[in-house]
């Protein structure tokens, strides 16, 4: 069985690339195959709860991340050098990496996919 890892690095809201990723892992999991997110740059605003989307924005995708239990997604990797992630307002669920045990990752997966 092949292990999947999701990279998003774009805004949730800018384009559909995000939710697609999200939507990707999601439906990996539902047919029990193993994924993991990471989450870079532009993406790190999904760990926001502060998120105010307008209709043309359509869904607040922070709200998916409460939900990935349910799929077995339990891995959800950021890199340690984002000191703007404010403890109190963020997704507590992700594991911070450092430099070298984030590049290390992406060898560790048979497909990477990144939104």
């Amino acid at each position: 069985m092949k292990h999947t890892l999701i990279h998003l690095n774009t805004s949730p809201y800018s384009s559909l690339a995000c939710k697609e990723g999200l939507d990707l892992a999601l439906v990996l999991a539902t047919f029990e195959q193993p994924v993991d997110l990471c989450l870079s740059g532009a993406a790190l605003a999904l760990l926001s709860d502060t998120q105010q989307p307008t209709a043309e924005h359509g869904k607040n995708l922070h709200k998916l991340l409460a939900g990935l239990e349910f799929y077995d997604i339990e891995n959800v990797y950021i890199e340690k050098n984002h000191s703007w992630l404010d403890s109190t307002t963020s997704w507590q669920g992700v594991t911070p990496l450092d430099s070298t045990e984030w590049q290390t990752m992406f060898s560790q997966y048979q497909q990477v996919f990144r939104f």
